[in-house]
């Protein structure tokens, strides 16, 4: 989600504070053996507010689900727009995706569509190699894949196809604690689909080619991002128009005694600004969001004899 001024940008994350994003989870027992991609960094990308692809998987036999409603949606829009997310852990080094992107007639607002369904849908994988550029760089490489479906509202898509090949760089900077290093860089293979849909200010209306550094710095419960995406089409796209976004941000861990009645595992909350310069003129949005972690294992995997352990709380402030 993303408003046009800081005041909007401060309305965001009150709209959002009441529910946010949910992220179920069932993890592995205690004494099962410990990730070996380890030393990886505390966050997984959140679009929206850190759209690296980070090089870590999801952990083996570990399945999440995401949900993250756009609550702003209520005041402007006839719909709730609610992507819903699952992933799974093939094994300790891949692992598969899907996203539904989700949307709802919420009854508050009349508009020239009203109804139900699904505007997109997405679909990826992603491998980690553990030993390749180890101990230097984390490393992962993956496919994501998106089409539009249906005939959601014009602008929920942009009536194209996308198949994005992508590859990941990480490493921690030994010279100052806590502060991690990433590439990225992906290509965006367009094509038409028979579904109608509306481009966004500032994207690509072809085949596109992103380099994205990103630099992600913890301290105890807060976590420091800045990300920088560079987009061309003059490569693959046979076009020449350029794109450059510089988005910083700050995520809270928060502390246990603020987690939401019933639930186990991580709340996040995040806030970013993001500046766009392309051919569509320059803007400066801000953009809030929640995204909280339900731990299943309780409930699923109960035992008498091994039961599961309440997750750690955050580090304090060093």
């Amino acid at each position: 989600m993303t408003l046009n001024s800081p005041r909007t940008g401060l309305l965001a994350l009150l709209l959002l504070a009441p529910a946010g994003a949910g992220r179920a989870q069932t993890t592995a027992l205690p004494g099962e053996p410990p990730h070996p991609n380890g030393g990886q960094p505390t966050l997984f990308r959140m679009p929206g507010i850190f759209e690296i692809e980070m090089p870590r998987t999801e952990r083996r036999g570990e399945v999440t689900f995401d949900f993250q409603p756009h609550f702003r949606d209520l005041l402007d829009q006839p719909y709730l727009r609610v992507p819903l997310e699952f992933r799974w852990g093939v094994n300790d080094h891949f692992e598969l995706n899907f996203t539904g992107e989700s949307y709802f007639d919420h009854g508050l607002r009349h508009g020239p569509y009203n109804g139900n369904g699904f505007s997109e849908l997405h679909v990826g994988a992603k491998y980690a190699w553990l030993q390749w550029l180890k101990p230097t760089w984390d490393t992962s490489w993956g496919l994501n894949s998106s089409f539009p479906v249906s005939r959601p509202p014009v602008e929920l898509t942009d009536g194209h196809n996308h198949v994005t090949p992508f590859i990941t760089l990480g490493r921690k900077i030994d010279d100052i604690k806590g502060l991690s290093g990433f590439i990225n860089a992906s290509v965006d293979l367009m094509s038409k689909s028979s579904t109608p849909g509306n481009f966004g200010q500032n994207e690509p209306h072809g085949k596109s080619m992103t380099l994205r550094p990103g630099l992600l710095y913890d301290r105890g419960f807060w976590h420091y991002t800045l990300e920088v995406a560079g987009t061309t089409t003059r490569v693959i796209g046979g076009g020449d128009h350029n794109f450059l976004v510089v988005r910083p941000g700050v995520f809270w861990d928060l502390p246990r005694r603020l987690f939401f009645i019933g639930t186990n595992g991580r709340w996040v909350a995040g806030f970013n600004v993001t500046a766009t310069l392309g051919p569509d003129g320059n803007t400066l949005t801000t953009g809030g969001r929640l995204r909280g972690e339900l731990n299943l294992t309780r409930i699923f995997r109960r035992s008498p004899s091994l039961p599961a352990p309440d997750p750690p709380d955050p580090p304090p402030w060093p």
